[in-house]
Order: C-alpha cells, then structure tokens, then sequence
C-alpha cells in the first residue's frame, strides 16, 4: 500500500503522486526541440521527482544522464573531472544497468571530447541533468565548464548533446551572470506548487485505497495551510493518517487541529526551519514584509528581496512582497512577532471569564470583548504604544494575543491572515462554528479609510456572513470612537483605537 511521502524524489510505486502534465509537456516540447534550459524551485516541491519521471519517459528514445553537484563544493579542477565521469556511470547504471569505459578529460575543455564518446558508444543522443548545479561553488571551474556547455550548444547536433537542464533551488541568472556572461543559451523552466485540484488528487489516492476519508473541511484547510506546496501538503497528510487519525474511518477538522498545532509549536519541520533561518539573513526586510503589509514593492533586482524569493520564503503578489503559504506566515509571524511579554495577565486578569462575553447561544459579544480591550490599553497604551515606530502587524500583533486569550479559554481559535478568495483577512476568529472577520488598519487616511470599509464588505460578501470588524489604530484621534455602519445587510464594527498617550513617567 503507498503513503504520502515527505522526502524525495517519490518513487510512484510507494508514494502517492500527481501528475503535473503542463510543466512535464514544457519540459519534453524544450527536449524535443534542442533547448537548453534551467528549472528552479525552493526545496521539496518536486522538482527532482518531475526529472526523474521526465528520465522514465525518454530513457527509451534518448539517453538522460541525471547526477548531482551536492557534494562537488571547492572541488579542484583533476577532482572535479574524477567526479564528473563517475556520477555520469553512476547514472548510466542505475538506469540501464552498465558502466562504460570512459577517458577522464585532462581539462574541461576536454568534455566536449567526452560527450563524442559517449555519443559515439551508445548511439544516442545525449540529455544532460545536472541538479543542485549551485553548489559547484569554484566560480572559476563553473565559469569554465559553463562555456563548454555553450560552446557544444552551437554545434549541439554534432555532438549529439541534445538538451542540458540545470537544476537549482533558486534562480540561477545570478550565477550565470556571474560565472559566465556569455551563457545566454537558457531558457527558464519554474516548478509551481501543487493545485487546489492536484491537492485533492493526492489525497483521494488515499481515500480510494485505504477507505479512509478525509472530511470536505480538512481538504479545504490542507490546502490553505500549504498552499499546494509539495513538502508541506504530504507532511500534514501523513501526520494525519499515521499519527492524529490512525485506524479511524474518517479524518475530521479536530484531527487536523492537533496537526496544526504540532506543526506550529511542536515539530521541527525541515520545510519550515529553513524559511525561518533564511528569514534571519533578511530580518529587517522581513520584518517589513510581514508588519507593514502591502508596502514593499516587488523587485526582482533588489539583492534583499532576490534573496528571501529564490529561497522560497516571499513570492510577488501583484507586484507587492508577500509569503504566500500560509503556514510559513505563521511560522514567521510567531517567529518574528514583537515581545510584549508579561502583558498577558494586563490583558486578561486572573478572575476574568469569558462567560461573561458569550451570549446565550453560544455566539461571541465581540463588541462587548473589544469594549474589555480599550480598557486594557487605556491602561496599558503608554507602556505600549507611546514612542515606538510601530508597524501595522505589531498592533495586529497585541490585537491577536488578547483576542487568543479569551476565544481559546472558549475552545475556540483565532487565525491570522486568513486567504479569503482573492485576498486575506487580518484576523479571523472561529467559535462554536460562526466566524468573525476582523481587518486592521494603522494611522490611515480618509481615502484609505473608504478604501478599508469597502474590502471588508468584499470579504463578508465571499464569507456569506452578514458583519464584520474594522479595527483603525490612530496617533492623531482625542479619543477612542465606535462606529455601526449599515447597507444592504451588511453590518460595519468599526473601532478606532488611540495609541498617543502620555510617556509613563508623566502619568
């Protein structure tokens, strides 16, 4: 019986696979048609598994030769070609079963030899993979061996090297640009995350073999947390079916829950500890990034911005820097988030109850709860707020920390930047089955202000609920302000929040 696999590359006999016939169909039209080309993606999003199923489908015509720069580092030069012709039998091997008696070039240029002779034993034509190409770190053999690599491209047919593929977790156009400015022969290949559709795929495989069954809400929060990245969507599946469901008929929303939960607080997920560390590379950036939302444009050329995109941690959304999975923002959020430590007593006193919040069904005073907040920061806005350049996400932040206190004292959850349709919501509230959708605002003006209202209404509409919360920090207000808007059935709680306070020595 197969699994969901966390590692790669998946091998389809043991693990469940989606088929991602789009990029595979690009792949084989670049092979068909002589090209050369490079593929990029962060760690485990399959793009070794795609080139090893793109070997399978062509070993027959042609003869893919597939190894690894990993472990090549500062190899000299004699090393570097020991190397080189040993993973090229290596692969030979494991794909057909033979090794061939090949000469050790006694230069790089002598590859071009190389590849003749290989040409000339098999009778076929020659696909080169080179993965992890990265990590061949002698800028001055890289920059040699890519030359090479071009200089065959222009009489590819002669030497029956059909198509070279390098593969890298980022983009290699840095390293070309530097190493080789005349390896301009490659066209650019990106390996997406996994569809909503291809999601689902992957874990009705499951459902179709094991009987077991995933509850429509869990599929949805499999998707949304991971956002279809490979690593990700495979690891909360199995934690589910090996550990929080295990030998139960049907996963439902409290299993996924717990995985959530491990995920976040628990786990030393490898997807998620290697965001975070290259997050650390670009702390001050990532700090705007996640506490000054919709702020810092997208550019590719920015060394800062390259860094954190080719790594995976932050994507371009609509030419804004954003991190798109949203379990990795979480993860960020947590890790970044600013100290406010010892507040939580201030927030919610030791005799507090969130009884006194709940109306008779059940449901949350929300108003009433925010009334309890303006009293926490009336007394406590001087300690917190007074002379600190604080961005939006920091009050989203304290807003988030007190609400937690309280929801979850009621068993039930609130979520930061939660994808609704198109867009994301700042905090979004879960209790006894009803939501509450809560959008924060900072030092805004009146036309940002109508900007506000009008994306809230946005979100209530796709939600099918009928009202919701706009939370507006200001340090130019007198006083705190609750305003009600009505149209067409759409209730607006709109809260303004004072943060100019006295300094604490003057109080």
């Amino acid at each position: 019986m197969r699994r969901f696999c966390t590692s790669g590359p998946v091998d389809k006999k043991t693990c469940y696979y989606v088929e991602r016939p789009d990029i595979m169909k690009e792949a084989l039209d670049h092979i068909e048609n002589w090209r050369y080309f490079t593929v990029s993606a962060p760690r485990q999003s399959g793009k070794t598994t795609l080139l090893k199923d793109i070997v399978e489908k062509i070993k027959d015509k042609y003869l893919p030769i597939f190894i690894s720069f990993e472990s090549y580092g500062e190899k000299g030069k004699i090393e570097f070609l020991r190397t080189f012709v040993k993973d090229i039998n290596r692969s030979l091997k494991g794909l057909y079963g033979k090794i061939i008696d090949l000469t050790i070039p006694g230069s790089i240029d002598d590859i071009r030899n190389l590849i003749e002779e290989i040409t000339e034993k098999e009778g076929k034509e020659i696909i080169l993979m080179i993965d992890e190409f990265e990590k061949f770190e002698n800028s001055k053999l890289m920059n040699q061996f890519l030359h090479v690599i071009r200089n065959i491209y222009h009489d590819r047919k002669i030497y029956g090297l059909r198509s070279v593929i390098l593969i890298s977790v980022g983009y290699l156009s840095g390293i070309l640009e530097d190493n080789a400015s005349p390896f301009n022969i490659a066209e650019h290949l990106e390996v997406p995350y996994f569809t909503k559709k291809q999601v689902y795929d992957l874990l009705n495989q499951h459902e179709t073999e094991t009987g077991q069954i995933f509850e429509e809400k869990v599929k949805e929060l499999i998707w949304h947390n991971a956002a279809g990245q490979p690593g990700l969507t495979n690891g909360l599946a199995y934690d589910l079916v090996m550990k929080k469901a295990k030998g139960e008929k049907i996963i439902t929303e409290k299993h996924f829950e717990k995985t959530l939960y491990d995920y976040m607080r628990v786990y030393i997920d490898k997807n998620i500890s290697n965001i975070i560390n290259k997050a650390k590379k670009e702390k001050e950036l990532m700090m705007k990034i996640l506490f000054e939302p919709n702020n810092i444009e997208f550019n590719i050329y920015d060394e800062n911005i390259k860094f954190l995109y080719i790594n995976g941690v932050i994507d371009n959304c609509e030419g804004i820097c954003c991190v798109k999975v949203p379990l990795y923002y979480k993860a960020l959020y947590a890790r970044f988030k600013p100290q406010i430590n010892g507040e939580k007593s201030q927030m919610k006193p030791f005799d507090e109850s969130i009884k006194k919040y709940l109306n008779k069904d059940g449901s949350l005073d929300l108003n009433k709860l925010m009334k309890r907040y303006i009293e926490y920061i009336k007394s406590r806005g001087a300690v917190m707020f007074k002379g600190r350049n604080y961005y939006e996400g920091v009050y989203q932040y304290n807003l988030d920390q007190f609400l937690s206190l309280y929801v979850e004292a009621a068993d039930g959850k609130v979520y930061p930047e939660t994808q609704i349709g198109g867009g994301r919501i700042d905090l979004l509230i879960n209790l006894n089955n009803k939501e509450y959708l809560i959008e924060i605002k900072a030092n805004i003006d009146e036309d940002q202000y109508e900007k506000s209202k009008k994306q809230l209404k946005e979100y209530i509409k796709r939600k099918g609920i009928k009202e919701g919360w706009l939370i507006i920090y200001s340090n130019t207000i007198k006083d705190f302000e609750y305003n009600l808007e009505k149209e067409n059935g759409i209730k607006l709680h709109i809260w303004f929040i004072k943060t100019n306070f006295e300094n604490p020595s003057k109080i």
